[in-house]
């Protein structure tokens, strides 16, 4: 830290850790929310969307907050998970649910980027590492998810191998759109480089 600048203090970094992870939730459910419009046109099969909005949040928000991006999407998803696509189901297998799926993600994001040698602050981040690393995560993410949905009897082995793949098609084209928009907005919102 430069000379001159305090430290934060460790309230400030619980108000700040807890700030981060309550917005990664509003953002995961809110484009969960908006997603759901889509689903009669979407969705492949039971917790499989061939457009999956949120994904792209997650990848944003683990990016640019670390773990409390992944809390703050793995609450939403627990709680959506729970009251709407697997209702019904035992709160446990749903906490494994929401647990393995971002910590897949976060895992995945977090090797990548150690592997590119990527700061704190992303410096030296491509178009071509997003996209690297979201073809790989979500690839990663659809067979761990299914799996997990397969040894729960929740999935059919027949439909195993196509619903990873629609999950990991769907994810990647989500997050397609989310990544779009944010650097739509971030050529509104910040200033031409000269």
């Amino acid at each position: 830290m430069p000379p001159g600048i305090p430290l934060p203090t460790s309230q400030q970094r619980v108000s700040h850790d807890l700030g981060l992870i309550a917005l990664s939730f509003a953002l995961y459910w809110g484009t969960y929310e908006l997603n759901e419009l889509l689903d009669p046109y979407t969705t492949y099969a039971q917790g499989v969307n061939l457009l999956f909005l949120p994904a792209g949040i997650k990848l944003v928000t683990i990016l640019v907050a670390g773990w409390r991006g992944a809390l703050g999407c793995g609450l939403a998803l627990l709680w959506m998970a729970g009251t709407r696509f697997w209702a019904g189901l035992p709160l446990p297998m749903l906490a494994g649910y929401a647990t393995l799926s971002v910590t897949t993600s976060y895992l995945t994001i977090a090797l990548l980027l150690r592997r590119r040698h990527l700061g704190p602050v992303l410096e030296g981040l491509t178009f071509w590492d997003i996209v690297s690393i979201d073809a790989i995560n979500t690839v990663l993410h659809g067979i761990t998810i299914n799996l997990y949905w397969w040894w729960f009897d929740q999935r059919n082995s027949e439909a195993l191998l196509s619903s990873s793949l629609a999950m990991a098609l769907g994810d990647f084209l989500g997050t397609g759109v989310i990544m779009l928009l944010v650097l739509l907005v971030a050529q509104l919102l910040l200033p031409a480089r000269r």
